[in-house]
């Protein structure tokens, strides 16, 4: 979490340097100004820092593929979603992209060249009325009685309208979306070892860790009968392994202990990240989880099932691969090729979001074929 100051944060997107300084320049005796060169790093900070009250941003940024403001206004953070977003509006700027921002949710507009006054202005007005707006959600969310943390979380019908959202937005904009199974382990030796209500307390702990420990635009759900899913909206396999890492270790610390004496909890796992196509669906989606889910399971828990582990060591590396293919001594290779492949999926997945391939179909469905033959 970034450090707070007495001026409200302010958060501008903007390619060019120049436009970056000036407007700095203009509002720097009122406000902090963070900065952003794109719509990507700018929905990080905006996940990152909590404390922004107002995002400028030049509009086509707003709207490019990536999809800034319609994330924005589709976020799960209540305070995320309804953070304005002032859009600066050049002369070259079509007419058509300001009615599909404000379709978008855009708050304001303002048009360049502006005098320093009719900025700040507008910048102050809007950060007032949000921290305003804060400061009531925080005061309605203290009166909430307390309930149980399981009967908090979204359940499978939320999961599956959410998931439906990522993927067609996955599909037009050709991002990543991820989808993460747990399923606690070893309740059966808890309950003999204590009771079915120590169980229901270990599942609880493991939910408020779950909740403190992901992202706020990450969705988390309890399924029922100790299983969980965490979608991670615009998140490739690397970075949701990231996630459940994160996770199993923050588990792995807390020490989760029943009647003064600490009891070992780990999480069987099961991961599906994809570009999606017209074929990807909740159901297609859910299925496969619960296949992989299962495997864990079979596999004795602590695992995860559906991408190669960070930490598995192979007795043929890539650059070994490549060094007897570039000799012509392929001899054994073959063995290998199933595991080799799994290894370099996450470098293309990443090469193909960067460097905007187009080859996500073609990564993922070569990712299923190999799982497949596992």
């Amino acid at each position: 979490m970034s450090d707070t100051s007495e001026k409200s944060v302010v958060l501008l997107v903007a390619k060019s340097p120049q436009s970056s300084r000036s407007i700095s320049k203009l509002l720097g005796d009122h406000f902090t100004v963070l900065h952003a060169e794109d719509a990507e790093v700018a929905w990080e900070k905006m996940l990152e820092v909590s404390n922004i009250s107002v995002l400028i941003c030049e509009l086509p940024l707003a709207i490019d593929q990536f999809g800034l403001l319609e994330r924005i206004r589709g976020a799960n953070d209540k305070h995320l979603a309804a953070r304005p977003v002032l859009l600066l509006v050049g002369e070259s700027d079509q007419e058509n992209d300001r009615e599909s921002a404000f379709r978008l949710g855009a708050t304001d507009f303002i048009n360049m060249p502006f005098t320093s006054t009719e900025l700040t202005t507008r910048v102050r007005l809007h950060a007032q009325l949000f921290v305003q707006y804060a400061d009531e959600q925080t005061i309605e969310m203290q009166q909430v009685s307390a309930v149980n943390v399981l009967q908090q979380l979204s359940r499978q019908n939320y999961l599956k309208s959410r998931l439906n959202q990522e993927l067609s937005f996955s599909l037009r904009h050709k991002s990543n979306v991820s989808v993460c199974k747990f399923k606690v382990d070893n309740l059966k030796a808890i309950v003999a070892s204590f009771d079915k209500s120590s169980a229901v307390s270990v599942v609880q702990a493991v939910a408020k860790i779950m909740q403190q420990t992901l992202r706020r635009e990450d969705i988390l759900c309890y399924l029922e009968k100790a299983e969980f899913c965490v979608l991670f909206p615009v998140t490739n396999a690397i970075g949701a392994i990231k996630g459940i890492n994160r996770i199993r270790e923050s588990i792995a610390r807390r020490r989760i202990r029943i009647a003064g004496k600490r009891v070992p909890v780990t999480l069987s796992s099961a991961i599906y990240s994809c570009v999606a196509d017209k074929n990807t669906s909740f159901e297609s989606v859910n299925e496969i989880l619960d296949k992989r889910l299962a495997e864990a399971v079979r596999k004795g828990g602590n695992c995860i099932v559906g991408a190669p582990r960070a930490s598995e060591k192979r007795p043929m590396t890539v650059d070994k691969a490549l060094q007897m293919i570039a000799n012509d001594n392929t001899d054994g290779l073959a063995d290998h090729a199933h595991d080799l492949l799994l290894d370099i999926l996450p470098l293309l997945e990443y090469a193909d979001q960067t460097l905007e391939l187009g080859v996500g179909t073609l990564t993922q469905s070569l990712r299923d074929r190999l799982n497949q033959q596992s």
